[in-house]
């Protein structure tokens, strides 16, 4: 479990690293492919998730990478969706609910499934 926190904390620092506010935040899913599911079809169905959002959420410049364990259980990859503030994120969310985005709801279900969950900060060190 450690080596899956310390990969998963290595992989999140090098999707944030380039983030440009002063504050920043990232929506990070720790997931695990279904059977017979590539890393490919999770990669098409993310950026249709991604360009549907950016287009859908005002300012955009929302963010998304899929990161995989070069060392360590490379059973589970990790989503890190970034967002410029929090507004952005929480319009990400209320997008999602809504019946706007039917279409994209269960674009995951059949590839993935994610355990857990979590929204960061961050914040440029001075």
């Amino acid at each position: 479990m450690k080596k899956l926190i310390t990969a998963s904390l290595a992989v999140l620092a090098m999707g944030v690293s380039g983030l440009a506010s002063a504050d920043s935040f990232a929506n990070v899913y720790t997931c695990k492919l279904k059977d017979d599911v590539e890393m490919e079809a999770v990669q098409a169905a993310n950026s249709k998730w991604l360009k549907f959002v950016n287009a859908n959420v005002e300012g955009g410049g929302i963010t998304s990478s899929i990161g995989t364990a070069v060392v360590g259980d490379n059973e589970v990859f990790i989503f890190i969706d970034t967002y410029p503030s929090l507004s952005s994120w929480a319009a990400t969310a209320e997008l999602l609910d809504s019946d706007a985005a039917d279409e994209i709801d269960g674009i995951f279900e059949d590839l993935n499934e994610c355990s857990k969950n979590s929204l960061w900060k961050f914040e440029d060190t001075k």
